[in-house]
């Protein structure tokens, strides 16, 4: 799940980059780039300073020896650096429906956040299993193609959150329904699709132009704050300055968010 988030940022933040000079965003600042998932130990909670914005040929530069605190509400708990900016906790399980807050020292100014954890919307899906055959080469003709149903992934939502969603297949050696679909630099790739960050309580997966893959596949459903809808936001709109990116850290750059989700399968069947 981590790696699905990170990534997703990573691209934002490049994005952004290419829209505005950042030559004035070169600064001892520190970034921050946290996220909290319900149900998990910490593990994602990096630190690094502007000056990887304004000189991305070098490189992230990574704090590594700071004191970082994150409380719950109850317990302060001293997290542990991992390397490369990292700093995490094993003994702390991040639960929904509550607040927490994070800080440490860094140029002799108190940087900071606070964040709430959103709490697990259940989802449902409308079918668990659709039956797909297998195209033996080219275009040829698929008999089931133009039977197969949508599914329907759907959950409540009355607060008017953001979600997005996450379609993979997660077998480790994923055969394709039609071979002409296979990248012939990575054939073992797996299919995903990551959706927007929208307020939006359903989500349609199409097999018939969206499925290219046999085997189990995961829908998770990610329920996030606006700060994180607002980073998403970034990429998108040419007036939004990298002098002036969405933040939510006093004294400091970033985001600290809380994430939930759920997590239905359903299954490709090659018939």
């Amino acid at each position: 799940m981590r790696s699905i988030i990170f990534i997703f940022t990573i691209l934002l933040l490049a994005a952004a980059c290419e829209q505005e000079t950042i030559t004035s965003l070169e600064t001892n600042t520190a970034v921050v780039d946290a996220y909290l998932y319900a149900g998990q130990p910490v593990d994602s909670i990096q630190i690094t300073q502007s000056f990887s914005y304004a000189r991305p040929e070098e490189g992230l530069i990574t704090l590594d020896d700071l004191v970082v605190n994150l409380f719950d509400g109850e317990k302060n708990y001293t997290l542990t650096n991992s390397g490369n900016g990292f700093y995490r906790s094993e003994d702390l399980i991040i639960e929904a429906g509550r607040s927490y807050s994070l800080d440490f020292q860094f140029n002799g100014e108190t940087v900071s956040a606070e964040t709430f954890i959103p709490s697990v919307r259940n989802a449902e899906i409308s079918n668990d299993r659709i039956d797909m055959e297998k195209v033996s080469a080219g275009f040829g003709a698929n008999p089931s193609f133009f039977s197969l149903e949508p599914i329907e992934v759907s959950w409540n939502n009355p607060e008017r959150d953001h979600y997005y969603v996450v379609v993979e297949n997660i077998e480790d050696d994923p055969e394709y329904v039609n071979e002409i679909f296979a990248d012939p630099d990575n054939p073992r790739r797996r299919f995903q699709i990551i959706t927007e960050p929208e307020v939006t309580d359903f989500y349609t997966v199409d097999p018939r132009r969206e499925i290219t893959q046999f085997g189990t596949h995961q829908v998770i459903i990610f329920r996030v704050n606006p700060e994180y809808a607002a980073l998403y936001q970034l990429s998108g709109s040419s007036s939004v300055s990298i002098t002036q990116p969405p933040s939510n850290i006093n004294n400091g750059l970033g985001i600290f968010t809380g994430v939930s989700s759920d997590t239905l399968y359903f299954e490709v069947n090659k018939i």
